[in-house]
């Protein structure tokens, strides 16, 4: 396992779950679990019952198995296109901002 490698974008996440190592497939699931955690809305709470569902038996050219690992790139887009179109504002600065308008 090479530890430098980190999930970045949709195709390094594509990596990390058909890579071999196991525990490279278990960091692109951790991944996806921490995007859907940033978002309440109703899309992070689907992508974080898919990911509660584990990886599924490893067969790299099984159709099921890519399948599943559509999915979770597709969950990851989705989650990254909303970050980007609305980044999140931590609570605290919401609130100075309503006391400095005031």
């Amino acid at each position: 396992m090479q530890p430098t490698l980190s999930v970045t974008d949709s195709r390094s996440l594509r990596e990390h779950l058909t890579a071999p190592d196991p525990m490279q497939r278990a960091m692109g699931l951790y991944a996806l679990e921490v995007e859907a955690e940033r978002r309440t809305a109703a899309l992070g709470q689907e992508a974080a019952r898919f990911a509660s569902r584990g990886i599924p038996y490893y067969a790299l050219h099984d159709p099921h198995f890519q399948d599943w690992v559509g999915k979770a790139v597709s969950y990851w887009e989705r989650l990254r296109a909303v970050a980007t179109a609305a980044p999140r504002v931590p609570a605290a600065a919401t609130a100075r901002a309503g006391r400095a308008s005031r």
